[in-house]
């Protein structure tokens, strides 16, 4: 199969955020399983017209701006897919968002190309998260105007029509699946949810890989290590973790917080941790390689993400599963697709720091509890979000629109966790 992935920003744009590790992930599968993957996306940072990786084609669109639909997008794009079409006649052309422009969808179709947009989250939960985070860190409530409107613009310019005009669209998660039809107005048929998924024989427990992260952060076997690996954004909920830490120092004397990441709440977070003298229990250690954190996940007793965002589905989540690590997440957007609370995680009400403190001290204390919860996520992951599922979802999805059909894809009910 000849796949075309249109892509706004990508792993090699050095952005190593979920849709940016799905993308890596999900077009390096489809070349290692012999299909014929091309990528087009914005101007590389260092100005590289076209590449090949992991077997897949990148081409670079060096007249519009790095990671943004800005400026000429639309019509490099419509251009450049026309061109390459001539040379390698595409099967499919699948989207990360709705960043096609109509004038190419219609042009891909009117040759037979079926269209697939790839929906991690929606522009109406973009802007949900924005007031958010304006209320739990009470600021910014003056720019809540400004993203009102770019989040009309996108979603009138972008995602309503996209969502329209494309044949089908891949939800990450059940939230997200079933926010698609009231947001886009889209029939439920057109909406197949395939699941993030995660390589789970590189995320998987190591003993020699936490021995050697604690060592190098000077964590010692006896301290209680709680890990955030996140982009570190004012979305991302950090300031909360940090805000509950006393009241785990409390019950925990050797809890230590282990920050990985970088972002631009980064220098915040940092003078929160002085103000609240907690020098000597945070550890930031900044960004990583993606191929170095199932390391970090196996080094922590415990992984926290309480972002405060409408997730589709963390792939940083999924990894701490993978590596079999007892998690606490808010129970906001796609993360409750697969944290069940009690059974293979803990859920915390969003922006609530106390309830996030007494999950952590509860998971500290109790350790019959945390293997519980560490043995049945890694088998939720296997069950059902593993690479291997993602990818294979992904390629049903494309082969029932070549085929005008909708595919049984009962795996995906199957393996949902109970609530």
């Amino acid at each position: 199969m000849r796949v075309c992935l249109l892509s706004v920003v990508t792993y090699r744009h050095g952005v190593a955020g979920g849709m940016e590790v799905h993308g890596r992930t999900l077009t390096r599968e489809l070349a290692a399983g012999g299909h014929d993957v091309t990528v087009i996306t914005s101007r590389h940072p260092s100005g590289v017209p076209c590449e090949r990786q992991d077997g897949v084609e990148i081409q670079y669109l060096n007249k519009t701006a790095v990671a943004s639909q800005k400026g000429k997008w639309a019509s490099e794009c419509y251009e450049r897919f026309k061109a390459l079409h001539e040379v390698k006649a595409f099967d499919v052309l699948c989207c990360q968002h709705t960043v096609a422009p109509c004038v190419l969808m219609d042009w891909a179709r009117s040759r037979g190309v079926p269209v697939v947009i790839i929906i991690e989250g929606l522009a109406g939960w973009v802007f949900l998260s924005e007031v958010s985070q304006a209320v739990s860190h009470h600021r910014g409530y003056g720019q809540l105007g400004k993203r009102f409107l770019s989040f009309f613009y996108y979603y009138l310019r972008w995602e309503l029509p996209g969502a329209r005009k494309c044949d089908a669209l891949i939800a990450v998660s059940d939230e997200v699946a079933r926010s698609i039809p009231t947001w886009c107005g889209v029939s439920a048929d057109k909406v197949f949810t395939v699941y993030n998924g995660v390589d789970s024989h590189a995320f998987v427990p190591s003993e020699n890989s936490r021995a050697l992260v604690r060592q190098q952060y000077g964590i010692a076997p006896d301290d209680r290590l709680i890990l955030f690996l996140s982009h570190v954004t004012k979305q991302k909920g950090l300031h909360l973790l940090i805000s509950c830490l006393p009241q785990v120092l409390e019950q925990h004397s050797r809890a230590k917080l282990l920050v990985v990441g970088s972002g631009d709440y980064l220098e915040e977070a940092k003078r929160l941790v002085e103000a609240m003298a907690l020098q000597s229990c945070v550890v930031f250690v900044g960004a990583i390689p993606h191929e170095r954190s199932a390391g970090y996940f196996n080094a922590a007793d415990l992984y926290v993400l309480p972002t405060l965002r409408q997730e589709g589905l963390p792939f940083s989540l999924v990894e701490a599963m993978a590596c079999q690590k007892p998690v606490i997440a808010s129970r906001i957007g796609g993360i409750p697709s697969i944290v069940a609370h009690g059974v293979n995680g803990l859920l915390v009400a969003p922006d609530d720091p106390r309830s996030l403190g007494r999950a952590i001290i509860q998971l500290l204390a109790d350790k019959e509890l945390a293997a519980m919860l560490s043995q049945k996520g890694r088998e939720t992951v296997i069950g059902g979000y593993s690479l291997e599922t993602m990818v294979q979802g992904t390629l049903k999805v494309f082969e029932a629109v070549l085929g005008n059909k909708r595919p049984a894809l009962h795996w995906s009910q199957e393996t949902r966790v109970s609530p």
